[in-house]
């Protein structure tokens, strides 16, 4: 027995709702990571610089001349 046309249009529109939803996830999904990666991004050019800072601050406090590392 064909399903009735009223039957068939809620499949195809749950079909289609389940579908988006998919997609939002997704495009969330890819958000998240893009902003966790950003964040990476963030404290590792925050780490940079406080690194440089330290640097030009030895530096100075070594008069201008070359600090040595030791160890």
């Amino acid at each position: 027995m064909p399903k009735s046309r009223r039957k068939q249009e809620e499949e195809e529109l749950t079909a289609y709702t389940a579908r988006w939803l998919q997609l939002a996830d997704a495009a969330l999904s890819a958000t998240e990571k893009a902003q966790k990666s950003l964040e990476l991004a963030r404290q590792e050019q925050e780490r940079i610089c406080r690194d440089i800072k330290r640097r030009l601050d030895d530096y100075a406090k070594a008069g201008g001349r070359r600090v040595k590392k030791i160890g």
